[in-house]
């Protein structure tokens, strides 16, 4: 593929380098250099049907842009005519879809360091703050399916019967076993939350390799491919199942989940029955996470070893969740007591 050929397509300055950069998932990625000295991120992604999904996340970034976030955002360049992608056309199979987007400052935070812990709270809650007030956000009734965890066993149409899926899975019995009553137990709370708490467009993948950080504070906030309406507390659980990981056995859990969740309830707060929830949103969060990487693997986009090894992990967060689901509890209302005004 000749990178630099296909940046003409923007109006940019000549393109004089293009040096491939570690992709997501779904994506590939270069970074494309400029006789002018400006810097750029390319990402191309397979298939026409990327292309609802891109215009949505365009226009959600647009409308940020209005906010002024204390951070960047890979909000995408137009081309000369005038859209958000530019076309691949491949002789035997679907189009490629590229997009352009600015090359931003930082690096990925070691998640580990509680001060970028807390620093990257503060930066959800203002992201979350700006999300809850955009106008008209809601994506089409093509989309919703993709970006609803409501209802999460049923949105996958290679995997309709998730529990029967498990059965072609080679894990040993006993993790069979345990991962069933997991999923049961999860899908069997999606009703009653998504009845009960309220709900806003989030960005619902914020990981700390989506963000990067400069110094103390978070320089810039990635990967809005799966943002979309649901449960208001899903972004913070989402980031308290991913920054504490590395430390959920060494007994420094606590700092870093207590340095997120404060700084996080300290800018954008959430009501006590949201907070004594988490546990239950952490569980149906990890298991639309487990649906989505099955439905890869089923359409050959995984390697056999991969399911195990996730199924696997599920299980050692549950193991923790389950030994620390109260005390988990405990900390969260405490987050809201720092924060309310005296009296």
């Amino acid at each position: 593929m000749d990178v630099l050929a296909l940046s003409t397509a923007w109006p940019i300055a000549q393109p004089l380098h293009a040096t491939p950069l570690a992709g997501g998932y779904n994506n590939r990625v270069w970074r494309v250099d400029t006789a002018d000295e400006q810097h750029y991120v390319l990402r191309i992604k397979p298939g026409s049907g990327q292309i609802p999904r891109i215009e949505y996340e365009a226009k959600l970034l647009y409308a940020l842009q209005d906010h002024e976030l204390p951070f960047h955002l890979p909000t995408p360049l137009k081309t000369s005519n005038e859209e958000v992608f530019a076309t691949i056309e491949q002789a035997a199979n679907e189009p490629l879809i590229a997009t352009l987007h600015p090359f931003l400052p930082g690096h990925t935070p070691d998640r580990n360091d509680s001060t970028l812990a807390a620093a990257a709270g503060v930066a959800l809650a203002a992201l979350d703050t700006a999300l809850a007030i955009l106008p008209d956000m809601q994506p089409d009734e093509h989309e919703k399916a993709f970006t609803s965890f409501d209802g999460f066993v049923h949105v996958h149409p290679l995997v309709t019967d998730p529990l029967a899926a498990l059965e072609q899975i080679k894990v040993s019995s006993n993790q069979r076993r345990q991962f069933r009553a997991i999923l049961k137990d999860a899908s069997e709370q999606v009703e009653r939350l998504y009845s009960r708490l309220p709900q806003q467009l989030l960005h619902r993948d914020y990981d700390p390799g989506n963000i990067f950080v400069d110094g103390q504070q978070v320089s810039a906030v990635f990967d809005f491919e799966f943002a979309g309406m649901d449960l208001r507390v899903l972004d913070l659980c989402v980031a308290l199942r991913w920054w504490p990981v590395q430390a959920l056995e060494t007994g420094q859990a606590w700092e870093i989940i207590d340095a997120f969740g404060s700084a996080y309830s300290a800018h954008f707060p959430l009501s006590d029955e949201e907070l004594r929830a988490i546990p239950d949103v952490l569980r149906i969060r990890e298991m639309a996470s487990f649906m989505h990487r099955l439905e890869r693997y089923f359409a050959g986009l995984e390697g056999d070893e991969v399911i195990p090894q996730r199924i696997a992990g599920s299980l050692r967060r549950e193991q923790w969740l389950q030994a620390n689901q109260d005390t988990l509890i405990e900390h969260a209302l405490a987050w809201n007591e720092k924060t309310a005004p005296s009296k």
